[in-house]
């Protein structure tokens, strides 16, 4: 076998670069073995470093291509400069392949991600001008690899005499014509929410409720601060996966801040406190983002928002006995799950068009998707015990 084909793909962590460096961003480049000529039950090491993963090297030396209006092969110079070595750290030189030979996965779920982050000041992020867009993938099915071996155990640590084997001999290339695109858009800065202070306390017990919690969440800055409760995953900055879908570290509920909906237990995050697994009932779930059309305006109308303003306070009560009710006796523990809201600075007042005397959806030119989103989460917990069906305070 002269070659040895591997799946590719190539994505931006973010579809926004911050140059003040203040968000993260990476260039994920994922790689997975699934071609049908690939029989080997043992799984590859490759050293990334002077290849099409090293991404400065990469771009220097065109095994990346940047394309579009804007291209980074237009600076020569520094192109160049970047070519005098690899800006690969020495602990991340190397990744492992699993073999495909026996796998139950979807291949979809089975890449090695290697992440190259752009960090502020290196000499990639000052290739990247405020204000214009960029688009990176592979120059050609070549992935510029130089070292790689098998691995036999994989479990086992990597060693000098491992990595002075002579490298095996078939070309590791691309196995598709597309392997898709890391593509971003340069800003000079981002705008960052407001502190705001999330609190989870038990209260006192009442006629109806034995168990009762209370969230607290606090405006501590000193400006009105409108938030969007739902939660809606498309007004703000998520982080993407390789195939360009939206992640699901951070679930986008919306219970806590709606005020008439009760709280559920989707919002929260139960642990049996004596076996530490989690209830997973009680794991979030996803909700259906509705059908829309590519003219529906999204900017966020004055009855979905809640405003809090400086100093405020809003409160939300739920009966745990309810949340726990089809689990049998144990002790439990509660913690809030992490929420992330669109928001906004400023009242209905400020931020929302006049329409016949009421206020309508947010004014165009503050209504703004690319921005980090308010993370609602706090490290209180609490525990309850349920004996004999009953909830009592632990």
């Amino acid at each position: 076998m002269t070659e040895l084909k591997v799946h590719v793909l190539i994505q931006a962590r973010y579809r926004i670069f911050d140059a003040t460096g203040e968000h993260p961003f990476t260039i994920d480049i994922g790689l997975c073995r699934r071609s049908p000529d690939d029989t080997d039950p043992r799984s590859l090491i490759i050293d990334v470093s002077g290849s099409a993963l090293d991404v400065p090297y990469a771009l220097a030396n065109e095994l990346l291509i940047s394309h579009g209006v804007n291209t980074l092969q237009r600076d020569k110079e520094r192109l160049k400069h970047m070519n005098l070595c690899s800006a690969v750290e020495e602990g991340n030189r190397y990744i492992t392949l699993p073999s495909p030979v026996g796998r139950t996965r979807h291949y979809k779920d089975c890449f090695t991600v290697f992440e190259h982050p752009v960090d502020k000041g290196s000499e990639l992020a000052s290739l990247f001008l405020p204000g214009k867009e960029y688009c990176i993938n592979l120059a050609s099915e070549d992935l510029g690899i130089k070292w790689y071996t098998y691995l036999d155990d994989p479990s086992v640590p990597i060693d000098e005499d491992l990595l002075s084997r002579p490298s095996e001999t078939a070309k590791i290339v691309n196995s598709r014509p597309s392997a898709g695109h890391a593509g971003f858009r340069v800003v000079e800065s981002l705008p960052w929410p407001p502190e705001v202070s999330t609190r989870l306390h038990l209260v006192q017990a009442t006629e109806t409720a034995p168990a009762c919690l209370q969230i607290s969440i606090t405006n501590m800055s000193t400006q009105s601060l409108s938030i969007e409760p739902r939660g809606r995953p498309q007004l703000y900055l998520q982080p993407r996966d390789l195939l360009g879908d939206r992640t699901t570290t951070r679930p986008h509920l919306h219970r806590t801040l709606t005020p008439d909906l009760p709280l559920s237990s989707f919002g929260f995050s139960i642990t049996n406190a004596t076996t530490r697994e989690e209830i997973a009932d009680n794991l979030p779930r996803p909700g259906c983002m509705g059908l829309t059309r590519g003219n529906l305006d999204p900017r966020p109308s004055a009855k979905n928002l809640l405003t809090l303003e400086p100093g405020q306070a809003i409160l939300r009560y739920v009966d745990i006995g309810t949340v726990l009710c089809k689990y049998g006796d144990g002790v439990f523990t509660i913690r809030l799950r992490e929420q992330c809201k669109w928001w906004c600075v400023g009242n209905l007042e400020d931020i929302c068009e006049e329409e016949e005397g009421s206020f309508g959806r947010v004014k165009r030119e503050l209504f703004c998707r690319d921005i980090p989103p308010l993370v609602l989460n706090s490290d209180d917990t609490v525990k309850v015990k349920k004996v004999e069906g009953e909830i009592v305070r632990n």
